[in-house]
């Protein structure tokens, strides 16, 4: 990636980190506390992080144009962009959970129709297994799992620093991971973006909002499928993707199951989440550390595991059910204030 271009990228990030309350009441976004019971912030709040990834992925797309690179890039860059879009505009509008599912099933499909080399034909297990699940079926399930890493990244988007700590962790993994010199550069360029807003999310300057959320789900989401079925310099398993993005999706799972089997509804707000019941007993910055550490921890060793990744998954999976049911108990221990 052109180091000029990178470098305008990352400044437009700060352009808009350091604007952030003038773009958000320009577009409109503006997280206002009083509207929502659940929300915690003392005083409204720019959403513009779907500006910021948004920006990003047309960096993304001027570079290819200009220099001829990854023509992978330009339609998980373009995917990025429509999902930002509809972020901004559920972020105003407040559109019904149907209208955003079906869009992002919409935008997810076009994306994998774009990039075929998305397409999950095959799932190689680290305990020797091989899964083939063939063009229409492999295309289905990928269609699904971008949808649930675009939902997951929302419903986590719930404290300072979580999603965009996880994401800019992930993109150096996948940096460090590429033989492909021009998604290599691309993985770098997000994840010196994401640093910036990594600082100015946690001094509460800007939200990412739906729409950034939604920008990130899709975008990492893509580049680790990406980064499994293409160019890796080790085996990368389908498991290790698992693992790397356990920390939103498995969340997603326990939370989308808990409220179906209270009879309430999986996409509304709440304070169910995994970050929420941490919060609650340990408060925002050792939380934000146990995701971050998580992850990096889990991250590294996933590169070293080899056949061992699927006892890092089991090891994951126990790690996040026990904190859950511990912040649970705690929190239900806890007197009424």
């Amino acid at each position: 990636m052109s180091l000029i271009i990178a470098y305008l990228g990352i400044m437009s990030v700060l352009l808009i980190a350091l604007n952030a309350r003038y773009f958000g009441e320009l577009i409109g976004v503006m997280d206002d506390p009083a509207n929502e019971a659940h929300k915690k912030h003392a005083l409204p709040t720019p959403l513009v992080g779907a500006l910021m990834v948004g920006g990003l992925a047309i960096f993304i797309i001027i570079n290819h144009y200009v220099f001829e690179a990854s023509t992978r890039m330009v339609g998980i860059a373009f995917c990025t962009i429509l999902v930002g879009i509809l972020g901004i505009i559920d972020d105003r509008l407040r559109l019904s959970w149907q209208i955003r599912l079906t869009l992002i099933g919409a935008t997810s499909a076009l994306l994998v129709l774009w990039v075929p080399e998305l397409r999950l034909d095959g799932l190689m297990w680290s305990f020797g297994y091989t899964t083939e699940l063939g063009p229409w079926i492999g295309g289905a399930f990928t269609i699904l799992c971008l949808m649930t890493l675009v939902i997951s990244f929302n419903m986590m988007d719930g404290f300072n620093g979580g999603v965009i700590g996880i994401s800019l962790i992930l993109m150096i993994i996948m940096a460090l991971v590429a033989t492909n010199p021009h998604r290599q550069a691309i993985c770098l360029f997000l994840a010196s973006a994401l640093g910036i807003m990594f600082v100015y999310n946690m001094k509460g300057e800007f939200f990412l909002g739906d729409g950034g959320a939604y920008a990130l789900g899709i975008l990492v989401g893509s580049v680790a499928i990406l980064t499994y079925n293409v160019d890796a310099n080790i085996t990368i398993y389908a498991d290790t993707i698992f693992l790397w993005l356990a920390i939103p999706t498995l969340d997603c799972l326990r939370v989308v199951i808990k409220r179906r089997s209270n009879r309430e509804n999986a996409f509304y707000a709440g304070r169910d989440h995994l970050h929420h019941l941490l919060i609650g007993i340990s408060g925002t910055k050792r939380t934000l550390l146990f995701y971050m550490s998580n992850i990096g921890l889990f991250g590294a060793l996933s590169l070293v595991s080899n056949a061992g990744t699927y006892l890092l998954f089991l090891t994951e999976v126990f790690i996040l059910a026990a904190a859950a049911k511990y912040a649970g108990h705690r929190l239900d221990a806890k007197p009424a204030e």
